[in-house]
C-alpha cells in the first residue's frame, strides 16, 4: 500500500514537472509577439480579427523572396503548420489544403498558381481573401503586382458573387473597404492606417475609404486620422485632434509634411510617436503611391 502511494506521488511529480517544462519552452502569444518585434527576419501578413484584416509580424526562416512567398501563403492557410504559431485572436483566411502549384517572379510581378481548394471560400470572405493575399505579398520589397491563377486559369471573378476583379492586382484594390458615399459621382479613395489593441499590443489596420470628399488626399488622410469619429469602434488613432497640417511639399517620390506643435502634445513615450509616424507615412504611401514621408513640427524634423 505504501509502495503504491509512493509510486503515485512520483508519477504525479513527473507529470507536473513535464507540464511546467512544456509551459516554459513554449512562449505565450505576448512573449511570441515581443520576440518577433526584435527579430530582424520577419514576414508582415494580414490576418482576420473581427472581420477586419490586421497587420502582424511572423518569424521567417528564409531571406529568399520565393521562399518567403511560400511561407506567407502557408501562414495565411487554415490548419497549416505555420498557422499554429499566430496569435489565437487572429485567423488565417486561405481555405485549408490550398497549395501553391507554381509561381514566377519577374520585374516585381508575381504570378502565383493555386490549387482549386482556394475557391472553397464563403461569399462573405471572398473579397477579404484577395485583400489578404495582395497586402501580405506586396509587403515584400520585390513584389508590387500580383496575378492569381487557379489550376492554370487566371482568376478574374470572385468564386461566389462573380464580382469582376482586375487581372493585375496591387494595393489599389484596397482593404477593409468602407463606402462613405452620398452619390456615385466624383468619388475617390484613401487608405487610412488605424490601430487595434490585441492582447495589449497595438496592431495596424488599414481601411480603404471611398468618399465624395473634394479635398486633397493628404488633407483627407490627416482629417480622418485625427477624427474621434472612427468608422469601427475598436479602431484607434493616436493623432491629436488639435493637430494641424501647416503645409506640405511633394518632390519626386518624397513628401514633406509640416505640422503644428500639437502633433507631439499627447505623447509620453517614443512608442506612440512612432505609431503616428507609421500611420501617416503608410496612409500616404498607399493612397498617393509616395514611398518616402518626412514629418516636421514647425519646420523641424522629428
Amino acid at each position: 500500500m505504501l509502495k503504491n502511494a509512493i509510486k503515485k506521488r512520483i508519477i504525479i511529480s513527473i507529470i507536473t514537472l513535464f507540464i511546467l517544462f512544456i509551459i516554459y519552452i513554449i512562449p505565450t502569444n505576448k512573449e511570441y509577439e515581443k520576440y518577433i518585434m526584435v527579430n530582424n527576419n520577419t514576414n508582415n501578413i494580414y490576418l482576420l480579427n473581427n472581420n477586419m484584416l490586421v497587420r502582424c509580424n511572423t518569424i521567417s526562416n528564409s531571406t529568399n523572396t520565393r521562399e518567403k512567398i511560400k511561407e506567407i501563403i502557408n501562414t495565411l492557410t487554415i490548419n497549416s503548420k505555420e498557422s499554429n504559431y499566430i496569435n489565437h485572436n487572429l485567423k488565417p483566411i486561405i481555405p485549408k489544403n490550398t497549395r501553391i502549384i507554381d509561381l514566377s517572379l519577374d520585374n516585381k510581378l508575381l504570378k502565383i498558381n493555386f490549387s482549386k481548394e482556394i475557391l472553397n471560400i464563403s461569399k462573405e470572405k471572398e473579397e477579404k481573401l484577395i485583400e489578404s493575399i495582395i497586402y501580405s505579398l506586396t509587403e515584400l520589397e520585390d513584389v508590387d503586382n500580383i496575378m492569381i491563377f487557379v489550376e492554370g486559369e487566371l482568376l478574374t471573378k470572385l468564386p461566389n458573387s462573380n464580382k469582376t476583379i482586375p487581372a493585375l492586382l496591387n494595393r489599389n484594390y484596397g482593404i477593409n473597404k468602407i463606402y462613405d458615399l452620398t452619390n456615385i459621382y466624383n468619388s475617390s479613395k484613401v487608405t487610412i492606417y488605424y490601430f487595434t489593441n490585441i492582447d495589449n499590443i497595438y496592431s495596424a489596420v488599414p481601411v480603404t475609404i471611398f468618399t465624395n470628399e473634394t479635398s486633397e488626399k493628404v488633407e483627407v488622410i490627416i482629417k480622418n486620422l485625427k477624427s474621434s469619429n472612427i468608422y469601427q469602434t475598436d479602431l484607434v488613432s493616436f493623432l491629436n485632434n488639435n493637430t494641424k497640417l501647416l503645409d506640405y511639399e511633394i518632390e519626386e517620390n518624397t513628401i514633406k509634411l509640416n505640422f503644428n506643435q500639437y502633433l507631439l502634445d499627447t505623447f509620453y513615450d517614443d512608442y506612440l510617436i512612432e505609431e503616428v509616424k507609421y500611420a501617416i507615412s503608410n496612409s500616404i504611401k498607399d493612397s498617393l503611391n509616395i514611398k518616402n514621408t518626412k514629418i516636421l513640427v514647425n519646420g523641424k524634423a522629428i
